[in-house]
């Protein structure tokens, strides 16, 4: 049976046995909690639970879903208790919202209703799109303990004007394949060799299935892309941000700044890393920020 819990009460289990495909294409099977809280506009949000310590809630970028950071949640877990969660669309989590009226508030809102229903401040680690949701949500005092995320990416190269339209014209048309490539090539900027190469990923029905969300992380990157000073200012909860040291430039010139303007921040490179880094480096850098 399938429970559900509003926003203030505990999570109670609906699934028992997950089996995750990793950015690497790694698959293990765990036996995990998994539970659903209920968002402000009604939309189920689920997450993994796993370990024991002081909470750290986990929430992917674009095109991701809980799964693919298996790895990462089970080296927390080690020290903490994980929740890594399903943004709405994705994975076992629902949707009751639609690309028309999607705001990045929404996404606020269910990141708040996890956090809530744990009962305590929070731990937080957020990657790529993941972060400018979270970061948003701590400047508007979602509670907090420490904030980690992973190259949000501000400043990023202004897609073209139409990308957005072309993308829901797509997955309304149901080429959900074309819209996966079009948002890798466009909006992510990866090289068509490495596009290509992803046609052959274990993940790759993973990624098709999630296509609709492309049009979510679109409106984050159109009304968000810039860097929010103001909004930076009033962080006070510590920050940590992490960025690969063979990413562009302006990703990690905005990492610097996120870093520098905010309240309480700290900036790490991850000499090497990319937009797709290794989980196993980036899991020691998270505990140590987290247990400090």
């Amino acid at each position: 049976m399938r429970n559900q819990t509003s926003a203030t009460g505990k999570g109670t289990p609906v699934s028992e046995t997950a089996v995750p495909v990793d950015m690497d294409g790694v698959v293990e099977r765990r036996d995990l909690v998994v539970e659903k809280v209920t968002s402000a506009d009604g939309t189920s949000i689920a997450y993994e639970r796993s370990g024991e310590g002081p909470p750290v809630v986990m929430l992917g970028g674009g095109l991701t879903q809980k799964a693919m950071f298996a790895p990462l949640a089970r080296f927390l877990a080690e020290n903490f208790t994980v929740y890594n969660y399903d943004r709405r669309g994705r994975g076992d989590s629902g949707d009751n919202g639609n690309g028309d009226t999607y705001t990045i508030d929404h996404e606020v809102a269910d990141l708040e209703a996890v956090v809530r229903s744990i009962g305590e401040p929070c731990n937080v680690w957020a990657n790529c799109t993941g972060g400018i949701i979270a970061l948003r949500a701590a400047a508007q005092g979602v509670p907090m303990a420490k904030l980690a995320v992973y190259e949000p990416p501000y400043s990023a190269p202004d897609t073209p004007p139409d990308y957005l339209d072309r993308v829901k014209e797509l997955v309304a048309a149901d080429r959900s394949e074309d819209a996966v490539e079009l948002f890798w090539r466009e909006y992510v900027r990866f090289p068509d060799e490495l596009i290509a190469n992803f046609r052959f990923h274990p993940s790759w029905d993973t990624f098709v299935a999630l296509a609709p969300t492309i049009v979510y992380d679109g409106v984050i990157g159109n009304d968000h892309a810039a860097l929010p000073h103001r909004q930076l200012a009033r962080t006070t909860v510590p920050v940590l941000v992490v960025d690969g040291g063979a990413s562009p430039q302006w990703q990690r010139e905005a990492c610097e700044t996120v870093a520098r303007e905010v309240a309480d921040g700290r900036h790490v490179r991850l000499e090497g890393q990319t937009h797709l880094f290794d989980q196993a480096t980036l899991a020691p850098v998270l505990a140590e920020f987290f247990s400090a």
